[in-house]
């Protein structure tokens, strides 16, 4: 049991070798079912879920779960494994571990070497950690929270100072950013002059923007997670939604400030604003993420802070130009 400590320290934290065990059932392809249960008595393994098939050298043919080894006795365990498996390495992010395993329903992920051969399997327990840990980052990401050097796990008993680091970095960039948003309020300076009630509008537009993109941030997030996703019908529906969305607070926004101001035309404004800054952040908070991604990032990097000022931004200046266009 050496190996496994020798492989782990070369390795980072979150590649496939800080997570594998090497004491797994194995068996060769040709190995009479009824053998493979014989030898599966008296041992204690690390993960005995899953019996990891193998040809003369070593290298992964299949994999049998146990429970499809009973009622097969007379039939050798290459005839009953599972060939559409797949296998990492041990550098592999830890992330590509999870989303292999859920693609492919695997209980346990096998670890091959640069030949193919096998050398480890990742447990079940550690996909359930895996799974966590990845859920938990995410979300410190979402939030504008720089992740822990050790881990999700980690940061919630690091010091008040090494959490007080991690904020601050997106906070300032979103205090330095909402400089645009000034802008654009300085740039219409005129509009609010000549029409005070169109400011008391800003907070609900800022509020809906800000709502609609972090739903779609979270459904990019989570699609992107998963490589077989198709991401132009995803984006299409996203878009769909955010316009239907859009439509459906524009009206009843709409017709609440005719009822209260009795003003048509900043009705129709305010309404048109927020079914076009539905559409608008439905779609930053898609392509956002899907452009950290083909940067090299992690989607749910700093989505939420930068989305956030862009749907901001983009919502008021269309409010003010109908506002200009239709009320002044």
């Amino acid at each position: 049991m050496t190996a496994p400590a020798v492989i782990r320290t070369a390795y980072h934290r979150e590649a496939a070798a800080a997570h594998m065990v090497a004491n797994i059932p194995r068996a060769k392809y040709d190995t009479p079912v009824d053998g493979v249960i014989e030898a599966l008595r008296g041992h204690l393994y690390d993960c005995a879920d899953t019996v990891f098939v193998t040809d003369d050298v070593g290298q992964l043919l299949g994999i049998v779960r146990i429970n499809d080894l009973f009622g097969n006795g007379a039939k050798q365990i290459g005839d009953i494994m599972q060939e559409d498996h797949e296998a990492v390495r041990p550098g592999d992010d830890q992330e590509d571990i999870a989303q292999l395993a859920i693609r492919l329903n695997m209980i346990a992920v096998p670890v091959v070497d640069d030949l193919g051969q096998l050398i480890g399997a990742v447990p079940p327990e550690a996909l359930f950690r895996i799974l966590r840990e990845e859920h938990m980052e995410d979300l410190q990401r979402l939030a504008g929270i720089a992740t822990h050097e050790l881990g999700a796990e980690a940061a919630l008993d690091a010091s008040i100072m090494n959490r007080f680091a991690r904020r601050m970095p997106w906070l300032i960039f979103g205090l330095l950013a909402s400089s645009l948003i000034t802008l654009v309020m300085i740039g219409f300076e005129h509009t609010l002059s000549q029409n005070v009630a169109a400011a008391f509008f800003v907070p609900a537009l800022v509020y809906i923007a800000g709502a609609i993109g972090t739903q779609a941030v979270s459904v990019a997030v989570r699609s992107l997670s998963m490589n077989e996703i198709a991401i132009g019908p995803l984006l299409r529906d996203e878009l769909i939604i955010g316009l239907g969305i859009g439509a459906v607070l524009g009206l009843i926004a709409g017709v609440a400030v005719l009822a209260f101001f009795g003003q048509m035309p900043l009705a129709i404004a305010v309404g048109l604003s927020v079914l076009g800054g539905g559409a608008v952040s439905a779609l930053t908070g898609f392509t956002l993420p899907w452009a950290f991604m083909r940067l090299g990032f992690d989607p749910a990097l700093g989505s939420g802070p930068i989305c956030t000022i862009i749907q901001d931004a983009a919502s008021l200046a269309l409010y003010f130009v109908l506002v200009t266009a239709l009320v002044l």
